[in-house]
């Protein structure tokens, strides 16, 4: 008698168990995390024109905008002393960019700041697009380990290069001739 009341309390156990799981999947679904580079197949990288962004600003978008350019994606942080260092050289590329290139700055928020991103914006006057990574989420699936990082992407969307550490204008220049 005591071994049925303690099968049917086990019974009870797993089967509100499985009731509260499949509620809790219900109502607190876990939204997935956007990609910035997809189909990482046979070591090919793709960019996720699809990938929502947020500026600086605020205000939301996408890469579509981009797309049928050279991307030049630069991960960094306003405390990260080479970016610091690189940024007057991502500012004077920028400026003499040919016109099928587009230079994106993507801020580590996760480990800094919007307020600090600014800040920095302001103090090196830049005038690129500069968007947040506040999860981690653009840098993890761009496996970033270290500011800065740098993604050279082709015309079609293709990764061709990841580069860690500090780039200067001439270093830019070179990557995008090869394309």
């Amino acid at each position: 008698m005591k071994r049925k009341k303690f099968y049917l309390g086990i019974a009870l156990f797993i089967v509100v168990a499985l009731i509260a799981l499949t509620v809790k999947n219900e109502f607190f679904k876990e939204e997935i995390p956007p990609e910035l580079l997809i189909n990482k197949l046979n070591g090919i990288a793709e960019v996720n024109f699809e990938t929502p962004l947020t500026l600086l600003d605020k205000s939301t978008t996408t890469l579509e905008e981009y797309q049928g350019k050279i991307l030049i994606i630069n991960f960094w942080a306003s405390w990260c002393g080479p970016c610091q260092e690189e940024a007057p050289d991502l500012k004077t590329f920028y400026e003499q960019k040919p016109k099928n290139v587009e230079l994106l700055a993507i801020n580590a928020t996760s480990y800094d700041s919007r307020e600090n991103a600014m800040k920095f914006q302001q103090l090196y006057d830049l005038n690129f697009p500069i968007f947040l990574d506040t999860d981690r989420s653009l840098g993890k699936s761009s496996e970033v380990i270290a500011f800065p990082t740098t993604l050279i992407i082709d015309q079609k969307g293709i990764l061709r290069h990841t580069i860690e550490g500090q780039l200067t204008q001439q270093d830019l220049q070179q990557l995008i001739s090869e394309l």
